[in-house]
């Protein structure tokens, strides 16, 4: 009898995500499968994903929660490692041997293997399969990258970032029925025909240089202006949106750099199928509007800029806690994030004499609570930081001491360049001891940090009803723009300035402040870092504040320096 072809073979699709790389190291954490029949969808099997009860006392670390959305809610209806086996052997029918398909086979099949033995034991282990992976290499050696991600993006099927085996399993399916009529292109039709391709010896040449989807002639195309771009999957899917000074510069350099890009660049450019893009007329409005399409399109390879579920936060002049809304006693704000001042609030309880528990050492330095400075060297560095600092007093430390530190401008600026300077080796600082002089800058770095993020957010609630007209240094034409509210508008010349928001001078402060959500804070501290360029660039700007107050030149730059 002839040997059926790969589109008639009912072929099974496994993903398991676990807890560690090997079964001595960690356990089954998920599985997910399904059945594919390319030429029959009737004898294929709807995909299905399950929790597994990992076993009793095992921690899940912080990485494999955050990589799978792990929590303890989903032991409820998790299944024993037994009965999750039994499903999965139920799904393909009592064959003696099921053909499988699984992207990473040698990291699945290793727990799978261990499963089988543990719970059929004395039978032969039940799947024969191949690795998508190792068939992607062969079939498609150009591309840059062929994890799931870019190997199924590249074919046209989105996956999302976090690491689900319902996910993975859908995807998995989606390559195979692309990679089946590959494979018959090339002639490889049977199962038997494709084990024998893949031990080959035969290999395609991997090439010397990059070479990406997207066509040359493609980013080659695009003008010479700035604007903001758009890199799209095959099926039209938003991968990534950036801005661009020069829209035709800023695309060819994602395409043409051959080192120091990222894992995840490699793995988002070999998706890229094409490319959108609006023409803005000026680098600072496509900042703006850089941002704006974040947020509505909230693309996968966007992070920074994407809003989710942030908000902005106001804090009490104490320091001590944080509300989503602004009021009498949270007046500080918008700030960025709820933690923004909880330095300042440890800082200030230790100034008024509270002895420095684990908790509060770790908080007043920008630290996890398990990565606290032991008491010896935080004592060492907080006399340190006293000295350089706080003149002595014989009492316990008024926490309103640490508000006139963060008023005295020019100990507050000196601390904003001080840390940097002081701890140039980051990366290496993260796994040094701590100790007295590395506590004093984590001190002074709190004390910097938080001395910009108020600057800021008073900076902001002016900006949220001003107009503004600038010029980019490589341009003859002045443009403007209104804010008002917080929202950022076009605006034309009238009377020699652009109209203000028809809104109250004196306006309150809380109706200011309660305009702001993460959009509106992102939009104004853009606007703000443009600005700065522009300025820093050779280019003009002029800021129309409430009451009628104009700023421009080296008076406007001496006030956004410390914002």
């Amino acid at each position: 009898m002839a040997e059926a072809s790969l589109a008639e073979l009912a072929v099974l699709i496994v993903d398991c995500q676990t807890t560690g790389a090997t079964p001595a190291q960690g356990a089954v954490l998920e599985l997910g499968w399904c059945v594919v029949c390319v030429a029959d969808e009737s004898r294929s099997v709807a995909p299905e994903a399950h929790w597994v009860a990992p076993p009793v006392g095992e921690r899940i670390s912080a990485q494999v929660r955050q990589l799978t959305g792990f929590h303890e809610g989903v032991l409820e209806s998790a299944l024993a490692p037994e009965d999750a086996w039994q499903r999965l052997r139920a799904a393909v029918g009592l064959a003696p041997t099921t053909p499988a398909a699984i992207h990473y086979a040698r990291f699945e099949l290793a727990f799978l293997r261990e499963w089988s033995a543990r719970f059929e034991s004395g039978s032969a282990f039940p799947f024969d399969a191949v690795c998508v992976h190792a068939i992607a290499c062969r079939l498609f050696p150009d591309l840059p990258r062929r994890n799931l991600r870019a190997l199924a993006g590249f074919l046209g099927h989105g996956l999302h970032l976090e690491r689900r085996s319902l996910g993975h399993v859908q995807a998995t399916a989606f390559i195979w029925r692309k990679l089946v009529a590959e494979l018959a292109a090339r002639g490889v039709t049977t199962w038997s025909e494709l084990s024998g391709w893949l031990a080959g010896k035969e290999r395609p040449a991997a090439p010397r240089k990059r070479r990406y989807p997207l066509a040359p002639q493609t980013y080659r195309a695009l003008p010479d202006r700035p604007g903001v771009y758009q890199f799209l999957r095959s099926n039209g899917d938003v991968l990534y949106v950036g801005k661009a000074a020069s829209l035709k510069k800023r695309v060819a350099s994602h395409f043409t750099k051959q080192r120091g890009a990222t894992e995840r660049a490699l793995e988002m450019l070999t998706q890229v199928a094409d490319v959108a893009f609006t023409v803005t007329s000026s680098a600072l409005e496509a900042a703006l509007l850089e941002t704006q399409s974040i947020k509505l399109l909230g693309p996968p390879y966007n992070v920074q800029l994407v809003q989710g579920t942030r908000g902005v936060w106001f804090g009490a002049p104490d320091f001590a806690e944080a509300a989503s809304e602004p009021s009498d006693v949270h007046r500080l704000g918008p700030l960025p994030s709820r933690f923004s001042l909880r330095a300042l609030g440890a800082l200030s309880r230790l100034l008024d004499g509270e002895a420095p528990t684990p908790s509060l050492r770790a908080a007043s330095v920008g630290a996890p609570s398990r990565f606290a400075p032991d008491e010896a060297s935080f004592s060492a560095g907080w006399r340190l930081f006293a000295e350089r600092h706080l003149s002595p007093s014989p009492a316990p430390m008024a926490s309103r001491r640490l508000a006139r530190v963060l008023g005295q401008r020019a100990l507050a600026r000196s601390l904003v360049a001080e840390p940097a300077a002081a701890s140039a080796d980051e990366a290496q600082e993260e796994v040094e001891a701590w100790d007295g002089p590395r506590v004093c800058r984590h001190l002074e770095r709190a004390i910097a940090q938080a001395y910009q993020v108020l600057r800021r957010a008073s900076w902001l609630c002016l900006l949220a009803s001003s107009a503004l007209a600038f010029r980019e240094p490589s341009s003859t034409s002045r443009r403007f723009l209104v804010v008002e509210g917080a929202d950022i508008r076009e605006s034309e010349l009238v009377g020699g300035a652009p109209p203000m928001a028809q809104e109250p001078a004196a306006r309150a402060r809380f109706e200011t402040q309660r305009r702001f959500d993460a959009a509106r804070y992102d939009s104004l501290r853009i606007l703000t870092t443009e600005l700065k360029r522009v300025l820093r660039d050779g280019g003009e700007v002029k800021i129309w504040l409430a009451r009628g107050h104009a700023f421009e030149g080296e008076r406007l730059a001496r006030l956004l320096r410390w914002v």
